[in-house]
């Protein structure tokens, strides 16, 4: 799958709300991550909005699904607009390929539309005919400002 058709994929399935199928582009050790300030360099020492490895992201996916996760009631949509994908750099030693892209996500809930845009790195690793998440950084633009509560993945 060329790289450019997999980062569509992957926000489609997100989209269609098919969280199974995206957890399973995450490689084993893979990272889920929102900085929590447009300056922050450093995922583990300093606050970050959301810092998910994929036990992290099976026990969110689980709660998507519950009953009682009152906060998503009524139901939350979310739709991304995702910009074209563009390699910047390739480690072939390490087998990764840094991608970048911007993305608008809106999320809907009950009337009411928030929007946001961000850059998303993905670092990217061969899997089988495709490809594997390694790491997923969403860069949120306004993130040093006021941010409403994200129900769903960005």
């Amino acid at each position: 799958m060329e790289i450019a058709d997999f980062i569509f994929y992957e926000n489609k399935l997100l989209d269609s709300e098919r969280y199974d199928e995206w957890y399973e582009l995450f490689a084993e050790d893979g990272v889920y991550w929102i900085p929590g300030s447009s300056q922050q360099t450093d995922p583990e020492n300093e606050i970050s909005i959301a810092l998910e490895n994929k036990l992290l992201l099976r026990l969110r996916i689980e709660r998507l699904a519950h009953q009682r996760a009152f906060s998503l009631q009524p139901q939350v949509k979310g739709l991304r607009l995702v910009q074209n994908p563009c390699v910047l750099n390739a480690d072939i030693k390490l087998g990764l390929i840094q991608v970048e892209t911007n993305i608008i996500y809106s999320e809907y809930q009950a009337d009411r539309t928030d929007i946001y845009p961000a850059n998303v790195i993905y670092y990217l690793q061969p899997k089988q005919q495709s490809w594997e998440i390694v790491q997923k950084k969403v860069n949120l633009l306004a993130v040093d400002g006021h941010l409403p509560c994200i129900q769903l993945f960005v």
